[in-house]
């Protein structure tokens, strides 16, 4: 769990989103950082993208485990990390098959998942558990596999799931989704809406592990999530009745 330069790739790419103010930020999983010496240069220009005056040395000093100095240069105020044990250091222990605690709710502006909701057997709870935690407005950035990492985690996810656990039906507006291929460079390459295209958009096969990367914001004070259903078949219901 934790920043590589495609996780980073895109986190300076949804600048103009988040526009630096994470504010009171949650990560799922204490995040590392996993830039090695030899991808600090590809890191710098990445960063120098945002920032020409940037300094990775001052944010993340080579050899800092934890990425929680690249979140408060992006702008996240105050910072926490909520995972099932304390082994990592989180200062929230919490199993998100679970129901999070009253306290918990609408207390974050930014929920930061970078690849800890793959490893979790109830999805739909943590995505209720998402929505229950951001304030009306709060930003849900999400980083997981998408292909040719099977076995990684428990699941690998679909654009059409990320699209529709995170419409408008079910109180978010999805503000950016991309593929993130973990080639030598890292890309972004657009996830259109299937419901949008009115029709499935596979990925098919590719050479190397694939990111699902989302933004995706909480619209406000909706009721209460709906189901979730792929769009093709919801549009084929809907000829029929």
């Amino acid at each position: 769990m934790g920043v590589d330069v495609h996780v980073l790739n895109f986190l300076a790419a949804i600048q103009p989103i988040h526009r630096r103010a994470l504010g009171r930020t949650l990560m799922l999983g204490r995040q590392g950082f996993h830039i090695p010496a030899h991808s600090r240069t590809l890191a710098q220009a990445i960063l120098q993208k945002l920032d020409p005056e940037v300094s990775l040395d001052a944010i993340q000093p080579e050899g800092a485990p934890w990425s929680e100095g690249l979140f408060r240069y992006l702008g996240s105020t105050h910072l926490s990390a909520l995972d099932a044990s304390a082994f990592e250091g989180a200062d929230i222990v919490h199993d998100l098959n679970l129901p999070v605690p009253q306290h918990l709710h609408g207390a974050f502006d930014t929920i930061f998942d970078g690849g800890t909701i793959e490893h979790i057997f109830d999805i739909p709870a943590v995505f209720r558990n998402v929505r229950t935690m951001l304030t009306p407005g709060g930003l849900f950035l999400s980083v997981n596999a998408a292909n040719n990492q099977l076995g990684h985690g428990l699941y690998q996810f679909s654009p059409e799931l990320m699209w529709r656990a995170f419409g408008p039906e079910n109180g978010f507006l999805v503000e950016a989704m991309y593929l993130a291929p973990m080639g030598a460079e890292p890309s972004l390459i657009e996830a259109p809406d299937p419901q949008a295209a009115g029709r499935r958009l596979e990925i098919g096969s590719n050479a190397v592990p694939t990111y699902l990367v989302v933004a995706a914001r909480r619209s406000g004070h909706a009721a209460d999530a709906t189901g979730v259903y792929q769009s093709d078949y919801a549009r084929a219901w809907g000829k029929t009745r």
